[in-house]
């Protein structure tokens, strides 16, 4: 088949494919990067079962699992950090070494601290401590408020704040 003619003579069609097709792969892209950010598929792995099961009986149960654990600075950082976390919990799934009790990170904290301040800057700012200015807590949130999502342990759902 002579591609250069039919591609010459149906171009205006081969666009419209072409644009199409992008259409659908942006769509579906975008399906699974909310799907992959969601509660049903970070608990769907084994070892995100107990934090899925604490966090759905939480106040913040509404909320997908990007909101605290990937920063929402730039969607350039986010998409590195959501492929670097992705890597290092597919790492441990297949190892099977998850430890019993999965901590936060140094950099997990730092991210979860000001995805608190993010969403809760008006709060904040009635009180005596300013979104990022450091103050008594050195603007640590889980200094106070660890159990809000996830609870003390698996077993226990996070805190009740109504």
């Amino acid at each position: 088949m002579d591609w250069k003619a039919f591609f010459t003579k149906h171009t205006l069609g081969c666009l419209a494919g072409g644009f199409a097709i992008g259409l659908v792969v942006c769509a579906i892209g975008a399906g699974m990067m909310s799907f992959s950010g969601s509660v049903a598929f970070c608990g769907s792995c084994h070892a995100m079962k107990g934090e899925a099961a604490s966090f759905a009986k939480s106040t913040h149960s509404k909320q997908d699992c990007v909101e605290c654990h990937l920063p929402h600075d730039n969607m350039a950082i986010y998409m590195i950090e959501k492929g670097r976390t992705g890597m290092v919990d597919t790492y441990h799934a297949v190892l099977r070494d998850y430890p019993a009790r999965i901590d936060l990170s140094a950099g997990g904290e730092k991210t979860v601290n000001g995805n608190c301040l993010r969403c809760h800057e008006k709060t904040m700012s009635g009180v005596h401590m300013a979104v990022g200015v450091d103050k008594d807590t050195g603007a640590d949130c889980l200094k106070c408020h660890s159990r809000i999502a996830h609870g003390s342990n698996h077993l226990e759902g996070g805190i009740k704040v109504e």
